[in-house]
């Protein structure tokens, strides 16, 4: 007897202590594990379906079922509940917006994946004013957490959306098509215009584009829309080789172009063919040249963020797409439109400065920027104080090396590397390279976003 009772305590000693690290496991833990999680997909296919207690399975969105934005906001926290198998682990990444939703909504301290994840509301007291801000391609709306912080403060309701096949596991772009983003995106627009007397429409990279397509579909637009702002527009990809993943993708059984840990909480690091396709095809209904003749432009103000350096778009189709925008409508009102380059001021045309104010920033030795070897083309939307892709964050960005596993490991762990985009130049660095996550220009960016509204704003009361 003696001998079973030491057998069933140690028995429930390993059961706790089994139990209590995995309790322990949360998003940031498992970061450790890249190499295992790599060669086992672990967090890169969506959960099976399954019907809950209501004999119901939530997993997309019905928008042509909506009838509100909160109805949106619910079911699409229902669908990462359900899809994304890290949905309910512990994130201790604690913004100031989640502070704002968790008091809201009335949740933990700490964050759970699926609260992060999702899609948001920071709403006013009023209806007057309200931006609508969009992701880009394997995004989340994480990415508008710092960013949507300002909004509210200049008294805006801040809504965001969660583009079809995000926020659950990568695997779920393997079937996505462009024309479930654009429906998201109609739905979330006219919505948005329906509740509030003003609206500004904000993307980053492929929800720029996914905003100019809406646009650019119509004859007229709502008045009610005052002006855009754009961070890394997706235009042109930059590898002249993007349109060929249309047909590799249709290849049986090859559906990867990249397979990564997918650690990173915030956006899928394993990418699929498929999304290559869909993204091109989008892209090319906005800045094509077979688009060019049915396009229509219109006399909205523009704020656009672009990066001489970035690697995932061709910012010389961005700059061009912008210009053509700009040249389309009266040039007295479109002339508070604002480009911030992050570049050589010398590599852009004149005409471009003709017909908006531009701004080049300069990096002083003192600053954050100095520290920084070029603005990569996902760092544009975070503060340097964002907990996850900060300064400070122990989340490192080291895709570009998933198939050279030694330089992998040192993008992880070293105490020295450099910051940047991921140019040729970078790459033969001695260094690892750790692609840029935050924006060092943030304060600078905030201020000229301001004076920007103000303009635009200032036009409406006149």
């Amino acid at each position: 007897m003696q001998y079973v009772n030491k057998y069933t305590l140690l028995l429930l000693w390993l059961v706790s202590t089994l139990s209590y690290s995995q309790g322990q496991q949360d998003c940031l833990s498992i970061q450790d594990d890249y190499v295992s999680l790599i060669e086992s997909g672990k967090y890169r296919f969506s959960n099976k379906l399954a019907k809950d207690s209501s004999g119901k399975f939530l997993a997309s969105v019905n928008f042509k079922k909506l009838s509100s934005y909160q109805q949106y906001l619910n079911d699409a926290y229902q669908v990462i509940v359900n899809t994304n198998p890290r949905a309910n682990m512990p994130c201790p990444i604690v913004t100031e917006t989640y502070r704002q939703l968790a008091k809201q909504k009335q949740w933990s301290k700490i964050p759970t994946i699926s609260q992060l994840l999702a899609p948001f509301e920071l709403a006013q007291p009023n209806n007057d004013k309200a931006i609508l801000l969009i992701h880009g391609l394997t995004d989340s709306p994480f990415y508008f957490h710092d960013l949507s912080q300002f909004f509210y403060q200049q008294g805006f309701t801040v809504r965001t959306l969660l583009l079809p096949g995000h926020g659950m596991a990568p695997s779920a772009l393997l079937t996505t098509d462009y024309s479930e983003w654009q429906q998201a995106t109609t739905f979330a627009i006219e919505q948005t215009l329906t509740d509030y007397q003003q609206v500004y429409l904000g993307g980053l990279s492929t929800g720029g584009t996914l905003i100019f397509n809406y646009l650019m579909q119509k004859n007229s637009v709502d008045e009610k829309i005052k002006g855009l702002f754009m961070w890394s527009p997706a235009s042109k990809a930059k590898s002249d080789l993007a349109w060929l993943a249309q047909y590799i993708d249709a290849i049986p059984f090859v559906d990867w172009l990249d397979l990564d840990a997918d650690i990173d909480f915030a956006k899928y690091e394993s990418f699929p063919y498929n999304a290559a396709a869909q993204v091109h095809a989008l892209m090319s209904l906005v800045g094509g040249d077979q688009a060019m003749a049915s396009r229509n432009m219109h006399d909205i103000p523009v704020f656009v963020v672009a990066s001489e350096y970035d690697q995932t778009i061709a910012t010389e189709s961005t700059l061009q797409l912008i210009q053509q925008w700009q040249l389309a409508s009266p040039q007295e009102k479109m002339k508070q439109s604002v480009l911030i380059y992050y570049g050589d001021n010398n590599k852009l045309t004149k005409k471009l400065a003709e017909v908006m104010s531009v701004v080049v920033p300069e990096c002083s030795a003192d600053s954050l920027c100095s520290d920084i070897f070029d603005v990569a083309h996902i760092a544009t939307t975070n503060s340097p104080d964002n907990p996850h892709y900060g300064v400070n964050g122990r989340y490192r960005n080291c895709g570009h090396y998933v198939k050279d596993a030694v330089r992998y490991q040192a993008c992880k762990q070293n105490k020295q590397v450099i910051k940047g985009e991921v140019t040729a130049m970078n790459l033969k660095h001695e260094l690892p390279i750790q692609r840029l996550t935050y924006n060092p220009y943030y304060q600078e960016m905030l201020a000229d976003m301001a004076k920007f509204l103000q303009v635009t704003q200032q036009s409406v009361s006149d």
